[in-house]
């Protein structure tokens, strides 16, 4: 039969181990160990929700402006031109010529030229129609062969009234007499035509060429040169 349990603080079971036998001591024994189970991740907190009853637009987009071309301004002297040509082959500037009056007679078409006579520059007459071209000059109707024509834009002439040798601002200065004084296109009305002549200050008087004569208009109109 088992005796009573040794008393508290004995060896074991209550004898003290033999001479020259072992210690008996118990092994600690390993419990396994086992990671951890994941930790699912922790959603974030929400958003706080704002109420607001203005709507967002989005600006439309901005329409793609065309390149032009800058815009260009002339000015009227850059297009006034003075073209040398003669009685036959003045026709060829039919397009551009600027017509300065007409016959009185069967109300054909004068243009404005000028032309040289004895050392001046005297604006004058072409009668396109019938290739007949004349300056005024020391009293007398000079004809001319070789001249200039004028050539310009109408609209950027305008005829102005004058007198008594005055022109107006803009007046274009066409020629010049001997002694250099200058000389400006004027016409005139005489015997139901409409001459192209000149402008001679000095002279207090405008002078057209007219049925073999040079006469003078103390009244007359004198072309001028507008902005555009």
């Amino acid at each position: 039969m088992a005796g009573p349990p040794p008393p508290p603080g004995s060896y074991p079971y209550g004898y003290p181990p033999p001479p020259g036998s072992f210690a008996y001591v118990p092994a600690p024994v390993m419990m396994p160990m086992y990671p951890p189970p994941p930790m699912e991740p922790v959603p974030p907190p929400p958003q706080p929700t704002y109420v607001t009853n203005y709507i967002y637009q989005q600006p439309p987009p901005n329409p793609a402006v065309p390149e032009t071309e800058p815009v260009k301004f002339v000015d009227s002297a850059d297009v006034i031109d003075w073209v040398s040509t003669n009685a036959i082959n003045a026709s060829t500037l039919s397009h551009k010529a600027f017509v300065g009056g007409k016959e009185g007679w069967d109300g054909s078409p004068l243009w404005v030229i000028r032309a040289h006579h004895n050392g001046e520059f005297i604006p004058g007459k072409l009668a396109i129609k019938h290739r007949s071209a004349y300056v005024p000059h020391a009293g007398k109707e000079v004809p001319v062969h070789n001249f200039e024509v004028l050539c310009a834009p109408a609209h950027l002439l305008r005829w102005i009234p004058g007198s008594h040798g005055q022109v107006p601002v803009g007046a274009i200065p066409a020629g010049n007499t001997h002694t250099g004084e200058p000389l400006y296109i004027a016409r005139a009305r005489q015997d139901k035509s409409i001459t192209p002549g000149k402008v001679h200050p000095s002279h207090g008087c405008c002078y057209i060429s007219f049925g073999g004569k040079e006469i003078a208009h103390k009244n007359y109109e004198v072309l001028c040169k507008i902005d555009p």
